[in-house]
């Protein structure tokens, strides 16, 4: 009966994988086919093949920042779920976002007469990359050590973090002159518009590594999932490996979201559709399915965007789903 079972659970997720595999690539053409010939159909002008060399000059870079950016979220946060045991989590609760806001706004504030910290996107990155991974690092180190190992006082510590950070980074924008306020403004709000492609080639190495090492500890996840007394019984070291993955996400957040800007839910939506079409426990088929999801959300969203011409740009559309989404799992979730 068991191997009936497990041979079915099988056939489903190659019967999905085959629906959801072909569409990353199906995505990707529609995302090009926007730049190029829709947008000349639109204008009524011919593009030509040194025009469509041109475009896809930005698209191509936009394209792998996009697919690197969510995959990269989609597996922290499913990792992230599994150690917290929480399906409505999501490891931009630390403060992430609060994070880049704040770093972007001090390094205006403070170096607006120079702008050399500030202007130079690829010190601007490792410079908002560093603030953000050190500062959750010194969170893991002394908010875990000092509650063992407890996330969810991390979590509480994230948030609080999150409110003094955003309050302190509006009282120096009130202090700043209007052209640096803009200036902070056009900095923490990146979207994939205005994603830096030069700074991607720089990104990608580090973030295709995370991705690696995240997956190839799915059957260490997978045994983390049953919680900490069963995992020691086990055989895993529970509190060694929490810290190691508590590394990769701090790594894996701060890197997509010095490129890509703030997509909170993203990772949410993605790990919990996954769940739901797969119906499997196994890390491995879920941080794929999550991975090419999450990908897949964000690429036809802007490529949508771009057919529609839509003046809202495709991160608030999907956090703004996320939150829906949210909110249905927290009452479902109560019901339970």
């Amino acid at each position: 009966m068991e191997i009936k079972v497990g041979k079915q659970r099988n056939v489903r997720l190659i019967a999905v994988f085959a629906v959801i595999l072909p569409l990353f690539p199906a995505a990707c053409a529609l995302y090009i086919y926007s730049r190029t010939y829709a947008k000349s159909l639109r204008l009524g002008l011919e593009i030509t093949p040194a025009e469509f060399s041109s475009i896809m000059s930005r698209a191509v870079p936009g394209l792998l920042g996009m697919s690197a950016a969510a995959i990269l979220i989609a597996l922290v946060s499913l990792s992230f779920q599994t150690i917290t045991q929480s399906r409505i989590l999501t490891p931009s609760m630390i403060g992430f976002d609060s994070l880049f806001i704040a770093t972007q706004t001090v390094l205006v504030f403070a170096f607006s007469t120079t702008g050399g910290l500030f202007e130079s996107p690829y010190i601007n990155y490792f410079i908002s990359a560093g603030v953000m991974l050190a500062c959750s690092m010194v969170m893991y180190r002394f908010i875990l050590q000092s509650s063992g190992n407890n996330v969810i006082y991390l979590l509480m510590f994230g948030l609080v973090l999150s409110g003094v950070l955003e309050n302190g980074s509006r009282y120096l924008q009130l202090l700043m002159s209007n052209n640096d306020y803009y200036r902070v403004q056009a900095a923490t709000n990146v979207t994939v518009n205005n994603m830096n492609t030069s700074l991607v080639f720089l990104a990608l190495p580090a973030l295709l590594i995370i991705s690696v090492l995240i997956l190839y500890r799915h059957r260490t996840y997978n045994v983390m999932s049953l919680g900490a007394e069963q995992s020691q019984s086990l055989g895993v070291f529970y509190a060694k490996e929490l810290n190691l993955n508590l590394i990769f996400i701090a790594l894996g957040m701060s890197l997509a979201t010095a490129l890509i800007g703030s997509l909170t839910f993203l990772g949410l939506l993605a790990v919990n559709v996954a769940r739901e079409i797969l119906k499997t426990h196994r890390h491995f088929p879920l941080f794929i399915g999550a991975a090419v999801l999450s990908a897949l959300a964000l690429i036809l969203g802007q490529s949508a965007v771009e057919l529609l011409q839509g003046a809202i740009p495709v991160t608030a559309i999907i956090n703004l789903v996320g939150c829906s989404y949210m909110f249905y799992l927290i009452l479902r979730e109560n019901r339970i």
